[in-house]
Parts: C-alpha cells; sequence; structure tokens
C-alpha cells in the first residue's frame, strides 16, 4: 500500500474520532438537538408523558397566538370556561423544552421556550422524544386565531368557528376534521398536505409549496395556490369567486349545477376535461369556458401550468 493512500486513511480515521468525540461530549454537557440524526425512535408506541397543563381565561382575549416550532399540535373545541393546553412527550422534557402561556394586552400568546428541536442527544443514542401539544379553546371563544409550526404536523379535531384564522406551517400536514368557519381563513404551508372537511368563509387563501391541497367542502370567495402537487376541491358555494393556480400536478374540481357560475380554465402543458359542455378554444382542449345556470354568475378562473384540469358536477 502506497504511503499517499495510508495517509489519507489516516486522515479520515482521525476526522471521524475527532467528529465522534465532539457528538459525545457535546451531548453529554448539553443533550441539545440533531435533527438530521435518529438512531433511536421512542414514538413509535405512542406512549406519551403529561409534562405540563395549564388553563387560563379567555376574558377580554381578542386573539389566541400560538407559536411552536417542533411539535405535532391538536386543536378542539371544549365546553369549559378557560383555554388548556397540554404538553405530552416521549421522553422527559426540561423546564426550558416547555411551553410558556402570557397574557399581553387582548392577546394570548403560547409558544415553547426551547426551539432547539425535537431530537436529543444522549449518550451513544439519538432519542426521538416526539412531542405533542393539545389546546383546548372555549367554543364561546369566536375571535381571532394565530398558529404557526416550524416542523410538525397541525390537526383540528373538532369544528371551529372563529373571527380570522391564520395558519402558518413550514413541515408537516394539516388535517381540519369538521370544519373552520371564519371571517377570513388563512392556511400556508411550505412542505405538507392539507386535508379538510370544510372551509367556509367570506375570504379564504389556500397556499402550498410541495404537497396536495384536499377540500372536501368550502364555500366563499377566495384563492387557492399549490406550487407543487394536486389541487381536489368540492364547493359548496361560491359567494362571489374563486381562483385556483397550480405549477405542477393536477385539478380536480366538484361544482353542483345548482350553482350559476362561469368557469375559465387553461393549462399549459394537459388537457381540460369536464361532464359540463365545455366550449373549448384551441383544437388541443387546454383553454376552455362554460357558463351555468342564470345571472347573476359567480367566476371560477383556474390555471395550471403542467397537468390536467377535470370539472364535474
Amino acid at each position: 500500500m502506497n504511503r499517499r493512500l495510508i495517509k489519507g486513511l489516516i486522515v479520515i480515521w482521525i476526522a471521524i474520532a475527532v467528529a465522534g468525540a465532539y457528538f459525545l461530549i457535546y451531548g453529554i454537557l448539553h443533550g441539545n438537538s440533531f435533527s438530521n440524526f435518529q438512531f433511536l425512535d421512542k414514538s413509535k408506541g405512542k406512549i406519551y408523558n403529561m409534562q405540563k397543563d395549564e388553563d387560563i381565561s379567555i376574558k377580554n382575549c381578542n386573539k389566541i397566538s400560538l407559536d411552536f416550532s417542533n411539535e405535532d399540535i391538536f386543536i378542539q373545541t371544549t365546553d369549559e370556561a378557560n383555554l388548556r393546553v397540554v404538553q405530552s412527550s416521549v421522553g422527559k422534557l426540561k423546564n426550558e423544552d416547555k411551553f410558556v402561556m402570557s397574557k399581553n394586552g387582548d392577546n394570548i400568546e403560547i409558544k415553547t421556550n426551547n426551539r432547539n428541536g425535537r431530537f436529543k442527544f444522549h449518550v451513544f443514542q439519538f432519542i426521538n422524544i416526539n412531542q405533542k401539544i393539545e389546546v383546548y379553546i372555549p367554543k364561546k371563544y369566536v375571535e381571532d386565531l394565530y398558529v404557526n409550526l416550524s416542523s410538525g404536523d397541525m390537526s383540528f379535531n373538532s369544528s371551529v368557528e372563529m373571527n380570522d384564522i391564520y395558519c402558518s406551517q413550514a413541515s408537516g400536514d394539516l388535517y381540519v376534521k369538521g370544519g373552520i368557519t371564519g371571517n377570513n381563513v388563512n392556511i400556508k404551508t411550505t412542505s405538507g398536505d392539507i386535508n379538510a372537511d370544510g372551509i367556509y368563509s367570506k375570504y379564504y387563501k389556500l397556499e402550498n409549496t410541495s404537497g396536495d391541497i384536499r377540500i372536501n367542502s368550502i364555500s366563499g370567495s377566495g384563492d387557492i395556490k399549490a406550487v407543487s402537487g394536486d389541487v381536489k376541491v368540492n364547493y359548496r358555494g361560491i359567494d362571489n369567486y374563486s381562483k385556483i393556480n397550480s405549477v405542477s400536478g393536477d385539478i380536480d374540481l366538484v361544482i353542483p349545477k345548482s350553482l350559476s357560475f362561469k368557469f375559465n380554465g387553461q393549462s399549459i402543458s394537459g388537457d381540460i376535461n369536464s361532464d359540463f359542455p365545455l366550449n373549448y378554444e384551441n383544437t388541443r382542449k387546454n383553454r376552455a369556458a362554460v357558463q351555468v345556470g342564470n345571472p347573476p354568475y359567480k367566476t371560477v378562473d383556474v390555471n395550471a401550468v403542467s397537468g390536467d384540469i377535470n370539472l364535474s358536477q
């Protein structure tokens, strides 16, 4: 074996040893998070232990703000008078990892102190502590709700009815069981699916960068945008208009024939299909329009770059 190869191997092994020693010492001293490594996942058994349970009065509260990093969030309504938050995890949390709740003016803020992540380093193991946050909002609360989540799933486990609802999510799926009813509903995800039983609002805005959007029932006016992923929407009603844009993915729409509407669709690389009598504007059948019912008409504008548009009743 030549000397150059031997020297190269020695350098590689020294680098591995130094890196291993660093991780070991750092983990022993600090116990910080390493989200890129996972050798032992204790969350698969779904055995959670409650770490904190706190409630607060919603008197004179006009806004509830949730700000979390790497937890799964479950939101549901309750008959109780106070707002309640329960934090659970597979592993034991330090105090700095637990959420804090405060009231500033008419705003209740709930957030985690430590936003380092969910993966803790222990001696010779990477353990996924897997946290979840349960938020119980009194049914009588009908003001604003803001939810910001970096990484984790967000679930509305019951129907909620409020004024303005804003949900922002970087990585993870969003689920709505029952329905969200609000004056304004704004949902934005970067990587993950949006799945909702119902979205009912005067104005809605749904945005997804990477993932599918599936809405089983929707009413109001608004915009739906997807960059990479399919869009499937069932309309219960349209107040004035609905606009849907997709860069890469199919768009499937179901509109009851009892609604009066004007549809305009265009797909740069894809087809437009419908059981409504479409009027195609070219031989490629990637530009089409149809008018259904009697005036006044609602408008449905659909644009796709790469993907088919399917309209059915």
